[in-house]
């Protein structure tokens, strides 16, 4: 049954490609993840330079549909986010006690046009994340909870649209607005705006130096975040970036979130 039921939505899917432009895609992201945003998918790992802290993301984004435009220039992608942002702490032995673990994942729209003086695109996304403390912010010994911070319920659901523009092949500029439509506690902001932007320069085809920055304003306190570094790889290709972070703002944890962060860190990102 379910054999037939994948075999009639693909051939509808193909039946429509025909009429409409709508096929299964599997090129590159559309819309490429912002660096300096926190909240993007990514594969790596940031040691803070003090504070014996880590962090590390596990996850991915694909576009699953893409809708041709009879204009090539312009495209349409749908697609899913699942990933994780996750707080360690290093210990004797290399030893890493997970401490807090946020969840990401929904979906998203985006879309793509080359005009004449550079490149327009967009994406709206619809997620869900949660947060979590575990085993590592609890004490063995004293049967207590690091700090004396007990769980507590954080989540949120939010839509959150962003327009970038590339004049050129070296930068690109963004602004991105959030609005959260349910969120837990209920004392936080439901709105966020954010603007940023990113410049980098091809030593070769392989080695582009890089530097992007973002400032979110949402409550009282803008988080700022600034990355600076090297891929070896294509920039809009699969590759590896080593950078220099630095962080300042609200703790980008949700078991966190009333907790002020600022720290520099290094680390490493596989680009898919």
């Amino acid at each position: 049954m379910k054999k037939l039921i994948f075999a009639l939505m693909s051939s509808f899917l193909l039946l429509h490609a025909e009429e409409t432009g709508l096929n299964f895609y599997s090129g590159p992201l559309l819309f490429k993840p912002l660096v300096a945003n926190t909240f993007e998918p990514r594969m790596g790992l940031i040691w803070h330079l003090s504070g014996n802290k880590l962090r590390l993301d596990i996850g991915n984004s694909v576009d699953l549909l893409q809708y041709q435009f009879a204009k090539n220039s312009r495209r349409l992608t749908i697609g899913s986010d699942f990933f994780t942002y996750t707080f360690l702490r290093g210990e004797t032995n290399f030893h890493f006690p997970v401490d807090a673990v946020d969840y990401l994942f929904g979906f998203n729209v985006n879309y793509k046009d080359t005009l004449d003086h550079g490149i327009f695109s967009t994406r709206l996304r619809l997620s869900h994340i949660s947060a979590h403390f575990v085993d590592g912010h609890y004490e063995n010994f004293t049967h207590l909870w690091k700090d004396n911070r007990l769980p507590h319920v954080y989540s949120r659901e939010f839509f959150d649209l962003v327009a970038a523009y590339e004049p050129g092949s070296l930068i690109r500029l963004y602004l991105g607005g959030i609005y959260i439509w349910h969120i837990d506690p209920t004392s936080l902001s439901q709105f966020a705006t954010y603007l940023g932007g990113e410049l980098q320069y091809e030593l070769s085809s392989v080695v582009n130096p890089y530097c992007s920055y973002q400032i979110t304003f949402s409550g009282i306190r803008p988080r700022h975040e600034l990355q600076t570094g090297l891929k070896i790889g294509r920039w809009n290709g699969r590759g590896l970036n080593l950078f220099f972070l630095f962080y300042a703002g609200n703790s980008i944890h949700g078991e966190y979130y009333d907790m002020k962060d600022n720290y520099s860190g290094i680390g490493f990102v596989i680009d898919f």
